[in-house]
């Protein structure tokens, strides 16, 4: 793709095409942008499906994306798949062929398993008597996925936090609380993770008499010394999101594997769950807090679906 087509922008050369470049907090990412032809499974008639011209981009160089178990300048990934709602993402250049729709199930890290993306009609979700499909919204016509959150709760106590610290800045997009499944973790500004964290403190001081580790060299903020033999019963983690212009709450409940890993060989375990600075404030739900999550995006509606699920079994 040349520098000056429609698609390259901003124009940013690069070994003579048209190059990008993202930035993940400290992860970077680097390449071209070329045109190739797709190809995607029918899963009703399991034949391939072909779609030519579509823009994607190569990364070449690519350090300290921290996913995997792997962190540090030599964890190299292959690249970052863009479907937000941009004119480059996948979802834009595919257009009316699907719809609008995905859906994904992460499964959790440790099981070192692949996860499919499921577009267009392919993209379904459903529940059961003890599973319930909850739907909340999302702003509409804005670059990325901005989630209405208005408070999260552990166990069944409500934390201090206003949540105007999640509204979204429709102007330079700084500041909001946005679903992205190429985030590793939760962030949250600190206007709403340090209540979090006061209450994971006084949770397991209370009822295990256990103190923070400080520091930890696992690099993150809230950890704990544990022996697997320890029997404890860990909190959840309640988001009460709001659809855009109403008051009735729908709730996420994340347990124990959607908020800590436990790490034998160390004997800890942490909180999945990291804070960034109040300013700008853009707090995002990472991917380790999706995992067994069947999740939905209707970009056409925009609709958020989501059920808990067993994503191994998917």
């Amino acid at each position: 793709m040349s520098i000056q087509h429609q698609l390259c922008e901003p124009p940013l050369g690069f070994m003579g095409s048209c190059g990008f470049e993202n930035i993940y907090k400290l992860a970077h990412i680097t390449g071209f942008l070329g045109f190739d032809t797709f190809y995607f499974k029918d899963s009703r008639t399991q034949e391939l499906d072909r779609y030519p011209g579509i823009a994607f981009g190569c990364g070449l160089i690519n350090r300290d994306f921290p996913f995997s178990d792997s962190y540090g300048p030599k964890n190299m990934v292959a690249g970052v798949t863009g479907l937000a709602p941009g004119p480059l993402s996948l979802l834009s250049q595919f257009g009316a062929q699907i719809k609008g729709r995905f859906a994904y199930c992460l499964t959790p890290r440790s099981s070192k398993r692949t996860t499919n993306i499921y577009f267009g009609d392919d993209a379904q979700i459903s529940g059961d008597a003890s599973r319930t499909v909850q739907v909340i919204s999302m702003a509409s016509n804005v670059v990325r996925y901005h989630l209405f959150l208005n408070g999260i709760s552990v166990d069944d106590n409500r934390l201090a936090i206003d949540p105007t610290v999640f509204e979204l800045d429709e102007k330079g997009y700084t500041k909001g609380f946005l679903i992205d499944s190429g985030s590793p973790h939760t962030s949250l500004v600190r206007a709403a993770y340090n209540p979090l964290r006061d209450a994971m403190v006084h949770y397991f001081r209370d009822k295990y008499q256990m103190q923070p580790i400080s520091p930890s060299g696992l690099g993150f903020d809230l950890c704990y010394s544990w022996n697997s033999s320890d029997e404890i019963r860990f909190p959840s983690v309640v988001l009460h999101f709001l659809f855009k212009g109403q008051q009735q709450e729908i709730n996420m409940v994340l347990g124990k594997n959607n908020l800590f890993e436990v790490y034998p060989e160390d004997k800890e375990f942490c909180l999945m769950i990291l804070p960034i600075d109040d300013d700008p404030g853009l707090s995002i739900l990472g991917a380790y807090q999706q995992t067994n999550f069947k999740i939905l995006y209707d970009v056409n509606d925009w609709f958020l679906y989501f059920v808990p699920q067993n994503c191994l079994q998917s």
